[in-house]
């Protein structure tokens, strides 16, 4: 599934203070400069992890629910290849974020487009494991999908990911991981080369930690 945020994060998970302390920087003539920094610093991180830190509201498509792993049996067996490869069990759609924190709703979307509310007592979302990436799943007793979805993007997510919406959710390491970065980009500002620059700052020392998989990173 791919997502787009469609709310931002009400704060930053570090402060203005705390760069700045970092910095040992007294002046606020350059505050505004050091904000951006923090930003520039988290998506960086977020992007790095494959995790958001503080909620902020987004909206994924997936082309439809994949099959879950059933274990394997003894004995014999009568099915398709795809049902005894891939088991009979409900789907799943995987989140390209984690942590998320919640499913505010799942809509499908027939081929005329129209988008029809999906049964939340259908589904199910598994973020029990913070190490891997979290899953909507739907209930073994779900009711059936329509068949007439469109081929292309026919499940609509919106979900909150996050640790919550407090500074203090967020882990200690990816917080101090932040700090390093947007103190690194303030002290060589006109001097950075993108992901290089922030890879000197040290920080994946930190980032490392809870890092889910490799992503295309930006600053």
């Amino acid at each position: 599934m791919k997502s787009k945020i469609t709310t931002q994060p009400a704060i930053e998970p570090v402060t203005l203070a705390e760069v700045k302390e970092s910095l040992r920087v007294t002046s606020t003539s350059e505050d505004s400069l050091i904000n951006n920094f923090i930003t520039s610093a988290r998506v960086y991180a977020e992007n790095y992890t494959g995790r958001k830190f503080i909620n902020q509201t987004l909206v994924g498509y997936a082309d439809g629910f994949h099959n879950q792993y059933d274990q394997w049996w003894t004995g014999f067996r009568q099915g398709s290849e795809t049902q005894l490869i891939y088991g009979l069990s409900g789907g799943y759609i995987p989140f390209d974020w984690s942590p998320v924190d919640s499913v505010s709703q799942v809509d499908t979307i027939d081929v005329d487009n129209s988008e029809t509310v999906y049964s939340s007592s259908n589904y199910y979302l598994d973020n029990f494991d913070n190490d891997v990436k979290h899953k909507v799943i739907l209930n073994d007793n779900n009711s059936d999908i329509t068949t007439s979805l469109r081929s292309r993007n026919a499940i609509k997510v919106t979900y909150i990911a996050g640790y919550g919406s407090n500074r203090t959710d967020v882990p200690a390491n990816i917080r101090r991981g932040i700090i390093m970065i947007a103190a690194h980009l303030y002290t060589n500002r006109g001097d950075c080369d993108g992901g290089n620059c922030v890879m000197k700052s040290g920080a994946n020392v930190y980032l490392d930690q809870v890092k889910l998989e490799s992503v295309s990173i930006s600053v």
